[in-house]
């Protein structure tokens, strides 16, 4: 293992990955790291969006996700619980792909572009120094120093707060039942997942992402690769999680709860071994680009899963973030300068898909959602597309 670094990334999703691969192919020392062993299933929509496709493109990755074989989307189709329902086009072609694949593609591209990739050992300090920061690093019982010049958050929401003394919620385990102590709003969201696949003839879900709502939750479905579909919900903890401890059970029971959607999964079968579960799951109002080091994606702020533009938001913070950190590892910045650029940056972009993606899930949760939403859709297509695109980074 090396032990110096110009740069190390602290997580390997989307986000990190994709940094890591621009500072490498830039010509930095860049570590990529992550306490999890990959390839793994993980809670997500699973869902790429028109808006992350420009990115993919600039990184020379579109073709390289269109060989994952992703299943491809343009509509949203709404089932709200009161029985309403809505569709809307995208502004573009979407793509499903299980981040199984995606992540492992976009590992493979980070060290094809000079990147060390460096799996299963924990991160239990950052500790800053003379010429940046020292990262003392648990891998079983060995424990090691490594050095860089920056260090960049890419741990997810929650993510690994407690090296630089704030306390780790995130879990993705299972172990999540034991966290049930504290408020609701301390305990947040569980987001559980599962591909499923339907029957030879059944009527399968289609282009569209569907999205169903119902007491305790929502939940979306979605094409993927090899002809399976992702199925993840957002839960409130106190009540379908209360009385399930699978996340089959949970989705099961998340099902029986809106007809549409019973109808629909009448005939699909879970792909065993492909459930994920995390906990809590808190929904961003605004931004957090910077808190000792800088942040991307997940760690900046989390945008509600229904608003399908998670995965955008992190190319597009790892965009920014290797652009800058690039300026200030060759000395044409300051630190300082570094984080008011980024912080401004991200603040610019980022604080109105995070604001009207909360206004939006709200209104969609709401009981009068059913009854009103259809008919406005109905009357102002245009203006419910207009919300849609105010959940969404703009194209840049």
């Amino acid at each position: 293992m090396r032990t110096d670094y110009d740069a190390a990334v602290l997580g390997a999703g989307v986000a990190g990955s994709s940094l890591a691969a621009m500072l490498a192919a830039r010509g930095w020392v860049t570590a990529l790291m992550d306490r999890q062993r990959f390839p793994k299933h993980k809670v997500c929509g699973e869902f790429l969006s028109p808006e992350s496709q420009h990115i993919l493109s600039a990184m020379g990755l579109r073709e390289t996700v269109q060989s994952l074989e992703p299943h491809r989307i343009s509509r949203i189709a709404l089932y709200l619980a009161g029985g309403g329902q809505v569709e809307l086009p995208l502004p573009g072609t979407a793509l499903g792909v299980s981040r199984y694949r995606l992540d492992a593609a976009l590992h493979r591209h980070a060290v094809a572009e000079g990147a060390f990739l460096l799996q299963g050992g924990t991160v239990t300090a950052v500790v800053p120094y003379e010429h940046g920061y020292i990262l003392h690093v648990r891998q079983g019982r060995e424990s090691t120093e490594i050095t860089a010049r920056a260090v960049v958050a890419a741990w997810g929401a929650g993510g690994q707060g407690r090296i630089l003394g704030r306390h780790d919620h995130r879990v993705d385990d299972g172990s999540w039942r034991k966290r049930r102590s504290g408020s609701a709003h301390e305990r947040g969201a569980i987001g559980v997942k599962s591909h499923f696949a339907w029957s030879a003839g059944a009527s399968s879900p289609s282009d569209a992402v569907e999205l169903y709502f119902f007491p305790g939750g929502y939940l979306g479905i979605n094409g993927i690769e090899c002809g399976h579909y992702n199925m993840a919900a957002l839960l409130d903890s106190e009540d379908i999680p209360r009385s399930h401890s699978t996340v089959e059970g949970m989705l099961m029971e998340a099902v029986s709860r809106n007809p549409a959607l019973h109808s629909r999964m009448v005939d699909a079968q879970p792909v065993h071994g492909t459930e994920s579960a995390v906990a809590p799951v808190h929904i961003s109002k605004h931004p957090v680009p910077w808190s000792v080091i800088p942040h991307i994606g997940d760690a900046i702020g989390r945008i509600p899963p229904l608003c399908g533009d998670g995965m955008s938001m992190g190319l597009r913070s790892a965009q920014l973030c290797a652009a800058d950190a690039h300026r200030y590892l060759a000395g044409e910045w300051t630190y300082e300068q570094w984080r008011i650029a980024y912080t401004q940056a991200i603040y610019s972009q980022f604080s109105g898909p995070l604001r009207w993606g909360k206004v939006v899930e709200g209104m969609l949760r709401h009981p009068a959602a059913s009854r009103l939403l259809p008919g406005l859709a109905r009357l102002s297509p245009r203006l419910a597309c207009k919300f849609v695109e105010a959940t969404r980074l703009r194209p840049g």
